[in-house]
């Protein structure tokens, strides 16, 4: 019996992952480029129709041989059964875009399209950290927060698909605007850019220019002894672990994977969020459960992987 064969796509507001996989799981074709701009709807489908035509032809598929299905996972608010994205802000969508139909137009074959951090969250379980668990909360912690939550084996969405929106989870400090239209979000205050925002806020205005700091730049700053950016941090780590651990007292999850660029900032975050997480949470939560509060294996390709378990079946709905 022939393979069939699954394109999964993961649109990030920089870049589009794409995998070309079997019904096996061996993949036949990987490729990353950068999302093109401006991110118009047509521009994104017409780059991904470019390289699902370059893995067929490196993978010595027919050209004009039928995938099973394709899966997209995109950062934003949507409709999963539907296909309508309602918001993207990384892709500066701020209206409706019916991009599943989009995609069925295209490619003329069954299309599943799914937030990006539900997708990671089904993909650490399948195949990255929290295999064997049922109950996870997944959490991403990069230039925004996004969050997954995967609860008595399932992806939980929500009635709207809107569930899991850690990021935006309130208050957290105190005057500052976030890209959902609130203020004071988890993200204006313990994200990536958060961070930043914080050192360039602080920082002696003489000493150094607001566009030389970075996430990064405050990391390192820290690391060479410099206490104002290791307040700054350890703030923001504080503040991640009271909204995590508001999601341990409302989920009793077994398992919490912790991704993005953040967290792999110095090598004591993970711990320091750990323990906070352990100080905020009831005592139930963390002392009768056997939490596990673990770094994600699988990026950048959680996203990829998480798709392609739900375009497999993998997932109960």
């Amino acid at each position: 019996m022939n393979d069939h064969n699954y394109c999964a796509v993961d649109i990030g507001g920089s870049k589009i992952l794409l995998l070309l996989i079997n019904s096996r799981g061996k993949i036949l074709f990987k490729e990353k480029i950068k999302t093109p701009t401006p991110e118009e709807p047509s521009a994104i489908i017409g780059a991904i129709g470019s390289l699902l035509s370059k893995g067929k032809k490196e993978s010595d598929l027919k050209a004009d041989s039928k995938l099973k299905g394709i899966g997209v996972c995109i950062a934003g608010f949507l409709d999963h059964k539907s296909g309508l994205v309602y918001q993207s802000p990384n892709l500066h969508w701020n209206e409706p875009v019916p991009f599943g139909d989009l995609l069925k137009k295209a490619f003329k074959c069954p299309v599943q399209i799914e937030n990006d951090a539900n997708a990671a969250v089904v993909g650490e379980v399948f195949y990255g950290a929290a295999k064997g668990h049922k109950d996870v909360i997944y959490v991403t912690i990069s230039t925004g927060i996004g969050g997954g939550l995967f609860l008595d084996g399932r992806l939980y969405r929500g009635s709207s698909g809107f569930a899991g929106e850690i990021g935006h989870t309130k208050p957290f400090g105190k005057g500052r605007g976030c890209k959902c239209g609130g203020y004071d979000c988890l993200e204006t205050w313990a994200s990536g850019s958060a961070i930043a925002r914080s050192a360039q806020i602080l920082w002696d205005k003489n000493a150094v220019e607001d566009s030389s700091i970075s996430t990064r730049w405050v990391f390192n700053q820290a690391k060479e002894g410099n206490t104002l950016a290791q307040k700054i941090i350890d703030q923001a780590i504080d503040n991640t672990g009271k909204g995590l651990a508001n999601l341990v007292n409302l989920f009793n999850p077994s398992c919490i994977v912790i991704g993005g660029g953040v967290s792999q900032g110095e090598n004591s975050y993970l711990d320091k969020v750990a323990e906070r997480i352990r100080t905020y949470a009831i005592r139930p939560s963390v002392e009768i459960t056997p939490i596990k509060i673990l770094p994600a294996q699988l990026e950048p390709e959680a996203g990829v992987w998480g798709m392609y378990s739900l375009l497999i079946g993998r997932v109960e709905e």
